[in-house]
Order: C-alpha cells, then sequence, then structure tokens
C-alpha cells in the first residue's frame, strides 16, 4: 500500500482500535462520548465524536473527517467498508451482503448462486415453485430435502406455517472461504468446513478438500469479488463443492463470524484484523500455513439454551472427538453425529 493510505475506523471496540495502531497504519476514530475516555490514552488527537444514534450528524461527521483528513479507507466496526475512494467500491459491498442483488450479477457467470428465500403460510409453495425441487426446508421441524410434490404436499401438510428457511438441494461439501482484498486483490487467509449435525454447526479449520478443489473454490472466490467490483475489505464466502463446481451460498463482507476468524488465529496464527491493518501500513502479510486443527460446533443444551464448544488438537480426527464428546453432553437427544465428508449440503 502506498505511504499516503490512511484509514478511518467508525465506532471500533478498543481491541479492534488497538491492533489498527499497533499495526502503524495511519489512523483516525470516530466515536461516541461515552467512548472518549475509553479512547484517550489509544488514539490521542485523532478522534471525532459524533453521536451514533443520529444518522445525519454520523454521515456529516465521516464526510468532514475524510475531505479534512485525506482518509483512503474507511470501516465500520464489524469490518465493512463504509467508504472508500476507489468509485463504487462502497456500493460493491453492500451487493454481496445483499442475497437478491448477488445472485442478479451472477445469474448470467459461471457463478450462480443457490437460489434461497425465506417464506411462511400460502407463500412456502409459492417459493419453493419458484427455486424449484429438490429443495431444502429448514423450520422449527429441523430440516428435510423434499425431491418430489407429494413429499412437499405431505409436508405442507403438516402444519408449519413458518418463517421458515428454503434453498435448493445441492450436494457437496460446504466451505467457508475467508479473504482479504486490497486495491482489488484478494488473498485467502482461510477454509474451514461446515456442515450440519443432529443439533447444531459445526466447523472445522483448516478444511481438507483435494488440492484440485481447494484451487478451484479459492478462484471462484476471486473471480465473485471481481464480478462485484470489491476493491477493498476483508469477506467470508460460503461455497458448495458439487460435483458440477464450486456454488456459491452467500458472502458477508466484513470481518465475518467471530467463530471462525477464532479457529483461524488457533490453527494457523493469523488474526484477520490484524492482518488487514498490516497491509494497509505497509507490512509484509504473513502466509497462513495452519499446521494444526481447530473445531467449534454450536448446539443447543436442554438446560442451558445454545452453546458453544471449541477444540483443537494436532488431526481433525482428535478434533472431532473431543467435539463429539462435548456435543453428546449438551444435545437434547443421542443421535450421531453427521459426517463432514460426505451427504447433501445446501
Amino acid at each position: 500500500m502506498s505511504a499516503d493510505t490512511r484509514l478511518l475506523l467508525c465506532f471500533p471496540s478498543v481491541p479492534l482500535a488497538r491492533k489498527a495502531v499497533r499495526s502503524g497504519v495511519d489512523l483516525r476514530l470516530v466515536i461516541a462520548e461515552h467512548e472518549r475516555q475509553a479512547f484517550a490514552m489509544l488514539a490521542v488527537d485523532q478522534t471525532d465524536v459524533v453521536d451514533p444514534n443520529d444518522r445525519n450528524a454520523v454521515t456529516r461527521t465521516v464526510a468532514r473527517v475524510v475531505r479534512d483528513h485525506h482518509i483512503t479507507h474507511v470501516l465500520a466496526s464489524d469490518g465493512f467498508p463504509a467508504a472508500q475512494t476507489v468509485p463504487d467500491s462502497a456500493g460493491a459491498a453492500r451487493v454481496l451482503a445483499e442475497d437478491d442483488r448477488l445472485a442478479e450479477v451472477l445469474a448470467t457467470s459461471r457463478y450462480p448462486m443457490i437460489r434461497r428465500a425465506t417464506a411462511a403460510g400460502e407463500d412456502i409453495a409459492e417459493a419453493v415453485a419458484r427455486i424449484g425441487l429438490p429443495v431444502v426446508i429448514r423450520s422449527g421441524r429441523g430440516e428435510v430435502v423434499l425431491r418430489r410434490d407429494a413429499e412437499l404436499a405431505e409436508w405442507l401438510h403438516g402444519g408449519d406455517s413458518g418463517p421458515v428457511e428454503i434453498a435448493q438441494f445441492v450436494v457437496g461439501p460446504e466451505v467457508v472461504i475467508t479473504t482479504l482484498t486490497l486495491d482489488g486483490m484478494h488473498r485467502v487467509v482461510g477454509v474451514t468446513s461446515k456442515w450440519a449435525t443432529g443439533g447444531g454447526v459445526r466447523y472445522l479449520h483448516p478444511a481438507e478438500p483435494v488440492e484440485a478443489v481447494s484451487r478451484e473454490a479459492r478462484a471462484t472466490v476471486a473471480a465473485v469479488l471481481d464480478l462485484v467490483g470489491y476493491e477493498f475489505g476483508p469477506a467470508e464466502t460460503t461455497l458448495v463443492l458439487s460435483e458440477r463446481g464450486p456454488r456459491v451460498v452467500s458472502v458477508e463482507p466484513g470481518f465475518g463470524t467471530r467463530t471462525i476468524t477464532r479457529l483461524i488465529e488457533i490453527a494457523a496464527g493469523v488474526d484477520v484484523q490484524t492482518e488487514l491493518f498490516r497491509a494497509l501500513a505497509g507490512g509484509q502479510v504473513r502466509p497462513s500455513s495452519a499446521r494444526w486443527f481447530a473445531g467449534a460446533e454450536h448446539v443447543r443444551s436442554a438446560t442451558e439454551g445454545a452453546v458453544h464448544v471449541v477444540a483443537e488438537g494436532p488431526t481433525p480426527e482428535t478434533v472431532e472427538a473431543l467435539l463429539d464428546r462435548a456435543r453428546g453432553v449438551a444435545l437434547l437427544t443421542d443421535s450421531p453425529p453427521d459426517s463432514r465428508r460426505s451427504g447433501p449440503t445446501a
């Protein structure tokens, strides 16, 4: 990056701002009045105060700071690129964040999105018709794959009025690819497996696709980000690795899922936020080379509600065994965990 690079963070947490300061990037902060003391020693004479609940005031303040201090990059606290000097790049982030708009961009490309919808009541059948059978329906009754009209009719007769999530049924493992983009160059910092279990969602980092599939998945992510003109910022792209190639599930601009970034740090020693700030400051970005495995699972406990467990170890099998043990204690049922290596994902 150029020595003229200047970053504005809008309403960051103290730990996030501390990482930016330590990276050496030329930094300014927009903060709330009640945060003034917390940031006083961290960024002296580099803060502007505004009421975060006054959207017009926030817009005016950010515009003034960008103009007066020649800001080149702006990030919200969650890593969403609020504004940049590259034309339309903030608009690109918004396209990525909205599934319908992203689906329109990708519809005529080699990288179509998996069709999805949320519906309730009588609209469920119409949504299924738009997507086309087979579909996966996720509701309070769990997850079910419907392949024929008769199966859909039987499911609708069950009386679940929703709202429910409906997705095109695509077979293949699911991965989440974490990237950092600077000057239109997309760097993959992590590939994480994701799959449903009997009572929640499980993650494993690093994922273990064969090398050819991994290359194709990385190329797909880069192409999708290029198609919307994403020039700067972190992102998480979720793909299903089908037999016909990777299919896009969603893209989340920003620092993404806290669980995934934590697993990347445990397994590879890479802090996604710090790496972005280091690159902005002109530092050498360290390559991500995981020699350890880390996993997490979100499950629901009969007594404690939502439970989040994390495990790490030298092999995927070690991590999964530890997660299985924790899952067996927390789950409402004793159903065995689903395999991450086979089976449907949508």
